[in-house]
């Protein structure tokens, strides 16, 4: 009887185990799935960041490269930098800068409304939503005289809802439609919440866009402010 006892409690621990070892879709401890995402890395002493870093006609991204390093504190780094405020919840596991796995790993729907840099993502410890969350490149000075919504802006929630590219500006006809689907916060719950100056959402209702074969693009929350948004990208399953 202790025999099948243990046998049986040696399979339970095998097949608890199958589901985790060695698969690529397992989340790691930097907070990605290896099988849809890949860590990004620069070089360490970036006043050396030049053309070189490109070999054969694609960036170096290896971890093994001791001129290389992993991207680190982008989101605090880029929230600090204009004044965004938020919290880390503890409920989340929340991973470092990486890039989105080109198609047809990742749906390509995915990518028009995610593009391929995530600064941060944030996976809820039951597995019921994850957050991407973008932030600007910090490239230009920042213009803290900018107080007006970014024109640019309607470009890609024109391509984020479906209504064609983003090269093209939306036409009278697709704003209206824009505003029936958009959903804009007051200037004093903006500046409460994110200490921002506007703040958008708005729902993304597309079947092809599945995350992991599991997670749905359910709404795009985009925070805006001196002229340069931060979006927050949830899924749920």
């Amino acid at each position: 009887m202790n025999n099948i006892r243990i046998l049986f409690l040696a399979i339970c621990a095998i097949a608890c185990l199958l589901p985790t070892y060695g698969q690529k879709d397992t989340i790691t401890a930097e907070g990605i799935f290896p099988k849809y995402n890949h860590l990004v890395y620069r070089p360490k002493d970036l006043s050396k960041h030049t053309i070189e870093i490109v070999e054969d006609g694609e960036i170096k991204e290896s971890s093994t490269d001791p001129n290389m390093e992993l991207i680190r504190g982008e989101l605090d780094r880029a929230t600090k930098a204009i004044g965004l405020i938020y919290k880390r919840l503890p409920q989340y596991i929340i991973s470092e800068t990486f890039g989105l796995e080109f198609p047809p790993v990742n749906p390509k729907e995915l990518h028009m409304t995610a593009n391929n840099a995530i600064t941060s993502q944030w996976i809820h410890e039951d597995g019921e939503c994850i957050l991407f969350i973008k932030c600007p490149g910090m490239k230009s000075k920042i213009d803290k005289s900018i107080t007006k919504l970014p024109k640019e802006l309607f470009y890609w929630i024109k391509q984020a809802l479906g209504m064609g590219s983003f090269l093209i500006y939306p036409t009278e006809e697709e704003m209206e439609k824009i505003n029936k689907k958009i959903t804009c916060w007051s200037p004093r719950k903006s500046k409460k919440v994110f200490n921002a100056q506007y703040v958008i959402t708005y729902p993304i209702k597309n079947e092809k866009s599945i995350y992991m074969d599991l997670y749905m693009h359910k709404m795009d929350l985009t925070m805006i402010k001196m002229g340069r948004k931060t979006d927050c990208l949830i899924l749920g399953n």
